[in-house]
């Protein structure tokens, strides 16, 4: 996805990608409520619509049950690579390694 790059380098947000953060951040707490570390993730398509999110849910004893790990497994079975490209994840944190590795 294309941001507009401002002053010094800084990477603008839109109301679009706050509306998906705060998402993030809602089911973060739904993550923690479950028991879970608190951590959501959105995966939105390039016409931004919603395709998939998740929670946290390593609560259960799956250490592989990250938020962005779920949309990595989710996106290779249901989108195409040039759909997958095009698609942003938004997530409450940074990923961890396994996830970055999931996405690439």
């Amino acid at each position: 996805m294309l941001r507009h790059i401002g002053q010094e380098g800084s990477v603008m947000i839109d109301d679009a990608d706050r509306q998906h953060l705060q998402r993030c951040v809602d089911l973060a707490a739904q993550a923690l409520a479950s028991g879970n570390e608190p951590f959501g993730s959105v995966l939105v398509s390039s016409q931004g619509h919603v395709l998939f999110e998740d929670h946290n849910r390593i609560g259960g004893g799956g250490h592989t049950q990250h938020p962005e790990f779920a949309i990595a497994r989710w996106a290779a079975d249901k989108m195409g690579v040039q759909e997958c490209a095009k698609a942003t994840v938004y997530t409450s944190c940074e990923h961890s390694r396994m996830c970055a590795a999931a996405h690439g």
